[in-house]
């Protein structure tokens, strides 16, 4: 009951939220948008104007730097695939490996990684969203495969789903001319990343009450007797650090989540400020 009142709490305050967001987009005076400044490389229009105490070489640096930090773990989270993941998916006493879950994220990492490399060469604009679309690509195919409880099989149309959102979104784009090309871009992305958060943070919330359920998260071709007899066998100490370091894996991706809507949320409200642009990705 607890549970239901929450959610339904969460929802409402969810809904009001973007509704304000739409709201707040109708009183926004195009008209008195900064003109946007050409890209360094391509000469096409950007997505920004003018940026108060804005140095290039630092932007550059830090993105560099990012992507680094973004695609080679990526990498070494699809060369661990392999191995037996820690945590399974479990929906109505089904139990589905969260390898293919896995794989997307570290796939997503990856490409967030090669979009901000994108930044470097094509600057925001309409010509960088044909990279930056394949960023929100992935957030939709990781929130349809949680949608179905991680199993990927479940539903043949999560390709064709997936591949109509890519369809709509960066159509859309490329058909609007400027600003309102921006005003959609940021608000479909912003939207996905929204339920990005919102899902993560029911993932924890749900894995967490598992947890204090008595539910040992063990590798899924373990029967019911060996997790019984493991969980028996296994001393108070040990079980109980064993449950914390599972629930801080799952707890980093609502908090990854949350830092990137931050980062983006800073850069729509503070578009001419250098400082806004530091958490992008």
């Amino acid at each position: 009951m607890t549970s239901i009142i929450f959610s339904s709490i969460a929802t409402i305050f969810f809904l009001v939220v973007f509704g304000g967001v739409l709201i707040s987009f109708s009183t926004v005076n195009f008209s008195k948008l900064p003109t946007p400044i050409n890209a360094t490389l391509t000469g096409f229009p950007t997505w920004r104007g003018e940026i108060k105490n804005f140095d290039t070489q630092t932007w550059i640096s830090m993105l560099l730097f990012t992507s680094f930090l973004q695609i080679v773990p990526g990498v070494f989270m699809i060369i661990w695939s392999k191995y037996e993941p820690l945590l399974i998916f479990v929906s109505n006493g089904e139990k589905t490996s969260t390898t293919s879950f896995n794989k997307l994220i570290a796939g997503y990492s990856i490409v967030t990684g090669i979009t901000a490399i994108a930044v470097i060469i094509f600057d925001l604009g309409k010509l960088w969203t044909t990279f930056g679309v394949i960023h929100n690509y992935f957030e939709v195919i990781i929130l349809i495969l949680l949608h179905q409880k991680g199993n990927v099989a479940l539903d043949n149309n999560i390709i064709f789903c997936s591949f109509l959102y890519i369809l709509i979104a960066e159509g859309t784009t490329i058909l609007l001319q400027w600003p309102y090309d921006l005003s959609w871009f940021k608000l479909q992305g912003l939207a996905v990343d929204w339920a990005f958060f919102i899902q993560f943070v029911r993932l924890y919330l749900t894995t967490r009450r598992d947890y204090k359920e008595g539910y040992i998260s063990l590798p899924h071709h373990v029967s019911d007797d060996e997790r019984e007899s493991e969980e028996h066998d296994r001393p108070n100490h040990i079980h109980h650090h064993k449950k914390d370091c599972h629930l801080g894996h799952v707890f980093l991706l609502p908090l990854a989540a949350f830092w990137h809507i931050a980062g983006n949320v800073l850069n729509t409200v503070l578009s001419n400020e250098a400082f806004s642009y530091v958490d992008l990705y």
